[in-house]
């Protein structure tokens, strides 16, 4: 028996992980359930009931995934949106550090009650969070997907304001409430000095997604567009042992001069078409964002990572040469 799923007749999903996380309700919006009968003659049907939860996706990837700057510092990446049935939204985010896949031998089988969380790529970006206010955005992507934000990954991002080599915050993510309260996913900002914090934002995730994007305002961490900082990120299994998974460590940025620019932070690209994006050496920024070593970008409504091509899906990281 094969289904076959027109994608442009499905509605736009409307689930996450972060402030919807617990909307147990909304799933009756995008889910899809009947029954195949099977007629043998009288006396002799039977049932079979069936159950989808099709996500209208997008298909963004950009190529070549390498860019090199021109002698006058610019440059540009071409994303293409193969998907005819949704435009793909993306954000950019400046490269700051990858780590390599766990070897497959070294994961989790079924019933063996540990995670793995495997970090891929990281990248940090200063955004508007209104009244006059900045933050600084950090974008996460792992191998392998979770199916929802909550468990089992927790990412601690530690940030050294002073760059002294202590470090002063740390920004994290957990369940609103505690464990199975609300299924909604936040992040919080912690004062290490005086072990005082609050959670200023959801979590921006989706459900069945490797990627999640964190978010803080610059004043929770003494921080200013114009500061320099060191930060790292851990990963850990907050589900079944509480564990250290992955660490990329040791980056420094400074948001407001990062050393290569998008032309643009967040876009789309139209259903079945292509866009470029802009990219250009900032003057100062190597020497001020030294860990840059690219850009990062995050496509949202992207088709997940079960295909043979997979770890391009949700996230690709754009090397770029000055």
């Amino acid at each position: 028996v094969e289904l076959s799923i027109d994608p442009a007749k499905l509605p736009v999903w409307t689930l996450n992980g972060g402030a919807r996380g617990g909307d147990g309700y909304r799933l009756q919006g995008v889910e899809f359930d009947g029954y195949l009968n099977l007629d043998g003659g009288p006396n002799n049907t039977v049932h079979v009931a069936w159950h989808v939860l099709p996500h209208r996706a997008a298909d963004v990837a950009a190529g070549p995934k390498d860019v090199e700057l021109a002698p006058d510092g610019t440059g540009s990446v071409k994303l293409k949106n193969k998907s005819d049935a949704l435009d793909g939204r993306f954000d950019v985010f400046a490269l700051t550090g990858q780590s390599g896949a766990i070897k497959k031998q070294q994961l989790p089988q079924p019933g063996d009650n540990y995670a793995i969380v495997d970090l891929k790529s990281v990248g940090t970006r200063l955004v508007d969070i209104g009244g006059g206010q900045f933050g600084v955005q950090f974008a996460i992507d792992t191998n392998r997907t979770r199916a929802h934000p909550n468990y089992p990954a927790e990412f601690d991002i530690y940030i050294d304001r002073d760059r002294d080599g202590v470090d002063d915050f740390v920004i994290y993510n957990l369940e609103n409430g505690g464990f199975g309260a609300t299924g909604q996913n936040v992040v919080r900002v912690l004062n290490l000095a005086t072990n005082t914090g609050a959670a200023y934002f959801y979590t921006d995730a989706d459900l069945n997604s490797g990627s999640a994007i964190l978010t803080a305002p610059l004043a929770a961490l003494g921080l200013t567009p114009g500061t320099t900082f060191d930060f790292s990120i851990y990963a850990f299994d907050n589900y079944f042992t509480g564990n250290l998974t992955d660490a990329i460590e040791g980056m420094t940025f400074t948001l407001d001069t990062p050393r290569f620019a998008p032309s643009a932070d967040v876009g789309a690209v139209p259903a079945g078409s292509e866009v470029s994006v802009g990219v250009a050496s900032v003057a100062g920024g190597d020497l001020k964002s030294p860990s840059q070593r690219g850009l990062l970008l995050m496509y949202r409504d992207a088709e997940g990572k079960s295909r043979k091509d997979a770890g391009k899906d949700e996230a690709q990281a754009i090397l770029v040469t000055p």
